[in-house]
């Protein structure tokens, strides 16, 4: 089971129409489809979603996970917590052996090829 998020500044380039573009160029051999905001990559029984969130909440909880990075600048960390968007990427498939480990680093590749995004581990706070 994966989790990452990606902490969108408010001039980030992210959009789900090229997440998409370019997941589908990452995953070559897998389904990649997209459901509204959110993007669903699968293969077999194993998927990897991610979605864009919004919400007065996420400020909060942004502010609360800057808190605990290492090496995010002052003015990056005040640009991010000023947005109330962010990306989700989860999946709830065990994944023991970790065969699919490095497709979840694709997707985390994935997010941060776009700019004004910060991909984080929210589960031990940092900097992807």
């Amino acid at each position: 089971m994966y989790r990452a998020f990606g902490l969108l500044s408010p001039d980030t380039d992210f959009n789900l129409d090229e997440s998409l573009a370019r997941m589908t160029e990452k995953f070559p051999g897998f389904t990649v489809a997209r459901d509204g905001d959110r993007i669903n990559v699968s293969k077999g029984e194993w998927w990897i979603s991610l979605a864009v969130v919004a919400g007065a909440h996420i400020q909060k909880e942004t502010e609360g996970l800057i808190g605990h990075l290492a090496g995010v600048e002052p003015a990056e960390a005040e640009a991010l917590v000023a947005s109330d968007r962010r990306v989700e990427v989860w999946t709830d498939v065990p994944d023991p052996f970790m065969e699919h480990f490095n497709d979840y680093l694709f997707v985390v590749e994935v997010l941060k090829s776009f700019t004004g995004l910060l991909a984080v581990d929210p589960n031990e706070p940092g900097v992807l």
